[in-house]
């Protein structure tokens, strides 16, 4: 049997090879899309009864740090097609999961609608989408913006407003129908993510489609969020990892003076430095991934993405700094990873609010 490690190496192999033209058109790649499905990689996350793996955080985050060294974007999608699959894995009934589980671990991209125009952080008051009951089912209408895979996307988790203050919003589960208009974002890092503006028009979503009950979507939302920030954070330690590297081997190549620039104590200082923010960050993320399997890591996996955040950023701004002029020129490997970074440390949660969750655990 190939290994799981085996298996996502290969993968990235693959997306490696396409990733240069994923940053440039900012398209989903479908034969990646593909291919994710048929190494079962999609269902990383799903119970081995549905169809999936059943395998846990640890491999989750193995599949975003190796996703993450070669295509933010991609990384990005399968991240969060397989938090969509956790929010079913962990507040889906039975027959939710028999439903829906195995068509997001075989061929249906899945997607998780929070952010609004009005803001992301402050779920309880920004969601303004509206979800009215009338008999059976409740008819959607209002926008989601930010919303990465929803441009193939064809499930979604959907957080609406069914009543007042926090209390009153609460996740559907909603298919791609007629009443949902994408429009697709232009972002500057990860592109390729499927990153679009979603407007729900009269979209009907029969009852037996709520997880867990009315009125607990920051429950589903919050619950979803929290475990699989590890992941996310292990997606920013690959394009860190990849950063050095590259880092590394143009300061072998590069000359200054008669020399390498690798042989100037201040360019052997800087890459030392990294290489220990990079271990130190690697344990971390792992430590938390294998906690997550049985406990809360809410505070842990606030850590992990701060820490993640600073570290991709440090090194994506230090490849360019030593590729000199080529370091910024668009397209280039180095400067795709610098508008990568940025992302980790506004996607799932702003690194402001990452210092929040933490602070508040540490000054009870």
């Amino acid at each position: 049997m190939v290994k799981f490690e085996e298996i996502i190496k290969d993968v990235a192999k693959f997306v490696a090879a396409k990733a240069g033209e994923i940053d440039k058109n900012n398209e989903m790649d479908r034969s990646i899309i593909k291919k994710l499905f048929d190494k079962m990689l999609m269902g990383t996350l799903t119970p081995e009864q549905y169809g999936g793996l059943g395998k846990g955080y640890v491999e989750a985050s193995m599949l975003a740090e190796e996703l993450g060294k070669v295509s933010g974007g991609i990384a990005h999608s399968v991240v969060v097609h397989n938090m969509v699959v956790d929010a079913f894995r962990r507040f889906g009934n039975d027959e939710q999961k028999r439903k829906y589980l195995k068509k997001l671990t075989s061929e249906h991209l899945g997607a998780i609608a929070i952010t609004e125009p009005t803001g992301g952080s402050d779920v309880a008051s920004a969601i303004k989408l509206k979800a009215e009951r009338r008999g059976d089912s409740y008819v959607l209408n209002g926008v989601k913006t930010l919303i990465t895979n929803s441009t193939l996307a064809e499930i979604f988790i959907v957080v609406g407003r069914t009543g007042e203050s926090a209390k009153g919003l609460t996740a559907f589960i909603v298919e791609r129908s007629d009443g949902i208009e994408i429009v697709k974002l232009n972002p500057s890092g990860m592109r390729g993510s499927g990153l679009g503006t979603v407007r729900f028009r009269d979209v009907e979503v029969p009852v037996q489609n709520i997880l867990v009950g009315e009125g607990k979507g920051m429950r589903v939302a919050l619950g979803t969020l929290a475990p699989n920030r590890v992941p996310f954070a292990a997606m920013g330690l690959g394009i860190a990892e990849n950063c050095l590297e590259m880092a590394i081997n143009r300061a072998k190549k590069r000359e200054a003076f008669g020399q390498r620039i690798a042989d100037f104590q201040a360019i052997q200082f800087m890459l030392a430095e990294l290489a220990t923010d990079i271990e130190s960050t690697r344990s971390l993320i792992y430590r938390a991934a294998e906690i997550a399997n049985t406990d809360d890591v809410t505070v842990l996996a606030a850590m992990c993405k701060l820490k993640s955040a600073e570290v991709a950023k440090k090194a994506a701004d230090l490849v360019v700094e030593i590729h000199g002029g080529y370091g910024i020129i668009a397209g280039t490997p180095a400067d795709r990873a610098y508008r990568d970074a940025k992302i980790i440390d506004i996607a799932e949660g702003t690194s402001e609010m990452m210092k929040l969750i933490i602070s508040r655990s540490i000054l009870v």
